[in-house]
């Protein structure tokens, strides 16, 4: 299993399925994002989107972040993740991490329902509880 950052192209070839996939984050949401905006974000650059492949090259996740730049530091923000098994998935994260190094960002954010604060660092070591935030300084 890996994850794989998506072109535009591959955003657009893949849509169908990891609209499937992100719309059940929506569906937890307070309202504040449709999935047609996070394709928006996508497309504008202003997002990215991750898809996580099997050993038979079918997605079977997929995941949006963007950057956030606050006043002294930037972090990779995770806006949505889903997908069917979120233990095996995990093991994927490591190409996150990294992508979010070499974009010079001191931490992962990843804003949600209380429920992650188990979850999260139980799979991905080093996230805490900040706030209703979970965080991981990199």
């Amino acid at each position: 299993m890996k994850i794989v950052l998506l072109t535009h192209d591959q955003v657009s070839e893949h849509w169908s399925v990891i609209n499937g996939f992100l719309s059940k984050a929506v569906d937890y949401g307070q309202g504040e994002s449709t999935t047609t905006d996070y394709l928006r974000k996508i497309l504008n650059n202003q997002a990215h989107c991750w898809a996580v492949i099997d050993e038979e090259r079918s997605i079977v996740g997929a995941g949006l972040t963007q950057f956030v730049n606050y006043a002294q530091h930037t972090t990779l923000h995770i806006i949505s993740f889903s997908g069917g098994d979120f233990e095996n998935q995990s093991k994927v994260f490591e190409t996150v991490e990294q992508f979010a190094r070499d974009a010079g960002c001191k931490s992962i954010e990843q804003w949600g329902r209380k429920g992650w604060a188990k979850v999260l660092p139980k799979y991905v070591p080093g996230f805490k509880e900040v706030y209703t935030v979970m965080r991981k300084d990199l």
